[in-house]
């Protein structure tokens, strides 16, 4: 028998919570200490620091004119959009239902704040949790809790989704992109010589 879940659709629309207080605490604290940082950030104007480098990714890395013109066009924008999200799961967290809007922006909170802490404790796909004694334990704790609540929140707002149309994706093509321009590979690198 499979545990119950703890965030689901609700036949009413939007979505019903069933989080326990000591997990709601944590959800009301957290945005916090992120929103902290960020603050920080929007005070100095400068680069995020390494913490929060995940939150602010790199749009052109070959080109630093067009990278300083999409930070001064978009930095602001993402500080923004980041730092709502994280105000509305605080300001949630105690919540037994929330609409669609409240949600997303759950699903946005719980994003970033794993990514920081993923970033912080430096974790890859081959990464073991620390010792219990090791002082990092708790963050790992908390990264592993996040990640099960992401996946709650991805299925609940998967079932909004549309059922899918049989045979719609038949007539796309195997590479939808097609080659990319100027013999370079998508991520804007050359393309290696060929055989």
């Amino acid at each position: 028998m499979s545990p119950r879940r703890r965030i689901s659709r609700s036949r009413r629309g939007g979505y019903d919570l069933r989080l326990p207080p000591g997990e709601r605490a944590l959800l009301a604290a957290l945005p916090g200490q992120l929103g902290h940082l960020l603050g920080e950030m929007a005070r100095d104007g400068g680069a995020p620091p390494d913490a929060l480098r995940r939150l602010f990714p790199v749009a052109y890395a070959r080109d630093e004119l067009a990278e300083a013109t999409y930070e001064a066009i978009m930095r602001r924008e993402l500080l923004e959009h980041h730092q709502e999200a994280l105000e509305v799961l605080a300001r949630t967290s105690t919540a037994e239902h929330l609409d669609e809007d409240q949600a997303a922006s759950w699903l946005a909170a719980v994003n970033d704040l794993r990514l920081v802490l993923g970033t912080s404790l430096g974790v890859t796909e081959e990464a073991a949790p620390p010792d219990e004694s090791d002082p990092a334990f708790s963050d790992w704790v908390y990264y592993s809790y996040l990640s099960y609540l992401q996946g709650e929140l991805i299925d609940a707002l998967s079932e909004a989704l549309p059922p899918p149309v049989p045979g719609a994706d038949d007539a796309v093509p195997e590479d939808p992109w097609g080659e990319p321009p100027g013999d370079l590979r998508w991520d804007g690198t050359p393309r290696p010589p060929g055989p």
